[in-house]
């Protein structure tokens, strides 16, 4: 296989840390669910990853199939669940906005999507996901 992309990152004290990355481009504040003050949670951090990776894909399937896309939205929504026999699960839904296409478009650019974005494969299988989709005139 070849490495598309690399990323390297520290962090210590788990849901109380500041974790590093080794370009140091951004410098964050996880935090434990609940807690007040600035800071983000891991989960938070998941939902803003997917949400932009999948709306990247999204607009590379378009642009790749000369769909008329006029502009997208992607918000995602995350839960983490705890399962009966012990442990958790994230359970996600996805909302897609899109102007300019047709349904059976906006349909094949996700299906083709999913196939692309590494969040996608990434939980295949092994996450709850539902997607919504609003297609605007």
């Amino acid at each position: 296989m070849k490495v598309f992309y690399d990323t390297d990152t520290t962090a210590e004290n788990g849901r109380s840390a500041k974790p590093t990355l080794s370009d140091e481009a951004a410098k964050i504040r996880v935090t434990p669910p609940g807690v007040e003050g600035p800071g983000i949670t891991p989960e938070e951090l998941f939902a803003v990853g997917y949400a932009s990776c999948f709306e990247h894909s999204l607009k590379m399937v378009s642009g790749h199939k000369e769909y008329p896309l006029n502009s997208i939205e992607v918000r995602a929504e995350g839960d983490v669940i705890e399962k009966a026999e012990g442990g958790f699960v994230l359970d996600i839904d996805l909302h897609l906005e899109f102007s300019g296409l047709t349904r059976e478009q906006a349909d094949d650019v996700i299906q083709t999507a999913h196939t692309l974005c590494p969040y996608s494969n990434a939980i295949c299988g092994n996450v709850d996901l539902r997607v919504y989709t609003k297609l605007n005139s």
